[in-house]
């Protein structure tokens, strides 16, 4: 159950830094290589999807939920962390968001790396919420889009 904690307030985290970001503008020199990765980022769940879904029908048989549900919860905490580290690229000079964004990116890339696991992801947070526990990773990537899309029009209008 810590770990279902950790992700609401790994999510609250990167709401507070994204809103704080709203209002300072990306270094011109780090625009070049933001750009296409933010690109690369916003488009990558068609390609996990794609990925997820020709192995659930030919390669994994089986527990099914706890695999998709395992599956959207990592990728999501994967998608933050990219991310965190695009804001640092981003924005490289506020101290205090790199500070944060450096602290999310590694609390998002380190409950990734605890979960991957599939038996340590049902121990941790399945076992606990059961199907349930795909809301989770719905809640996840529709906090991340609807601020990533927010950012993405925001830049565009420039």
């Amino acid at each position: 159950m810590p770990s279902v904690f950790l992700i609401a307030f790994l999510t609250a985290w990167f709401v507070v830094i994204s809103i704080n970001s709203f209002g300072l503008s990306p270094e011109e020199r780090s625009q070049k290589a933001v750009r296409p990765f933010s690109k690369i980022i916003n488009l990558s769940p068609v390609l996990g999807l794609a990925v997820f879904a020709l192995l659930f029908a030919f390669v994994l048989k089986g527990r099914l939920t706890e695999r998709a549900a395992h599956a959207l919860l990592v990728f999501a905490l994967w998608m933050y962390a990219a991310r965190f580290y695009l804001y640092i690229l981003s924005y490289y000079k506020h101290r205090a968001t790199v500070v944060s964004s450096i602290i999310g990116m590694l609390l998002s890339a380190g409950l990734a790396i605890v979960l991957t696991p599939l038996d340590r992801y049902i121990g941790l947070i399945y076992s606990f919420m059961g199907w349930s526990s795909l809301f989770i990773g719905c809640i996840l990537m529709a906090v991340f889009y609807t601020i990533a899309l927010h950012k993405t029009q925001k830049e565009d209008l420039k």
